[in-house]
């Protein structure tokens, strides 16, 4: 998104939750719709709760980062699942 659109990183990082929380929304859906008796409920809820909390955590101090700041945080934290995707 930083290459394509000229906005700031604070912007580009809330548009980019805005079309995550979409996904989320519909994927949840289809998903209940499709497999509502293979659902952990319990652990959903907790899923659910700890992405709310990150999320508003998130976009708080994602405002008061430095566009660098932020910029670099979201690259090490890539990294971070990148290499816990591959090292497993």
């Amino acid at each position: 998104m930083g290459a394509l659109l000229p906005e700031s990183v604070q912007r580009m990082n809330a548009a980019k939750n805005l079309l995550t929380l979409i996904v989320n929304i519909v994927a949840a859906v289809g998903y209940t719709l499709v497999a509502w008796d293979r659902i952990s409920w319990p652990v959903a809820g907790l899923i659910a709760v700890g992405s709310l909390i990150g999320g508003l955590l998130g976009a708080r101090y994602g405002r008061r980062l430095s566009p660098g700041a932020l910029r670099a945080t979201i690259v090490v934290v890539g990294l971070i699942g990148l290499y816990r995707l591959l090292a497993v």
